[in-house]
């Protein structure tokens, strides 16, 4: 019975060795969002508008430790390269990408991809099917005018109007949908304690 009990034990003090460790939660309101620990994959901007994006090695009370892992594309192979050793406080993070959204080492900085990541229906969310539409249907009923040798904007009104107001929807679209979470009342990163 002695012996069952100090193994007991002794498991029990080993386990504490090997306790979680602390987490980074992002919440909205009470709600949590995501969850980041040790050793996971983080991106966030910073307030001056550059983004950073790594693996987390350490959380402390109020901020986190980064290693950056830069991987550059070259024809036939790839380069990794690590950079460690980068503090950041939780104030330093000014935004986090929403989910799906790819952040990449595009021409020596991070950025968001061009095409949005994993978004679904990006293309109508940011509005560039509705520019591209709208644009090219001024255009071909112009062209189709021209052809016809009767370039009347009396006749047509109608339908470069309907024209200007899915462009405009396109470019309303672009300027409301963002890609982010901006931290603030709504949004916040905190820490977890787990030992």
């Amino acid at each position: 019975m002695l012996r069952s009990c100090l193994i007991l034990l002794l498991i029990l003090f080993m386990g504490r060795g090997y306790a979680q460790n602390d987490l980074l939660l992002f919440k909205k309101g009470r709600r949590t969002l995501a969850t980041y620990a040790k050793d996971s994959y983080i991106s966030f901007q910073l307030a001056n508008g550059q983004w950073i994006k790594g693996i987390i090695t350490r959380i402390a009370n109020d901020s986190f430790y980064l290693t950056q892992e830069i991987v550059l594309y070259n024809f036939g192979h790839n380069d990794t390269s690590h950079y460690s050793g980068f503090h950041f406080t939780l104030n330093d993070v000014y935004a986090l990408p929403k989910p799906g959204v790819q952040i990449d080492y595009i021409d020596g900085h991070w950025q968001i991809t061009g095409s949005g990541g994993h978004v679904h229906f990006y293309w109508i969310k940011h509005g560039w099917l509705f520019r591209v539409g709208g644009a090219g249907y001024a255009a071909l009923d112009v062209v189709n005018g021209l052809i016809r040798n009767d370039l009347s904007f009396e006749k047509e009104k109608t339908s470069l109007a309907i024209a200007a107001g899915v462009f405009l929807f396109g470019v309303v679209l672009q300027h409301t949908y963002k890609l982010t979470y901006h931290l603030g009342k709504k949004y916040r990163l905190e820490t977890l304690k787990m030992s």
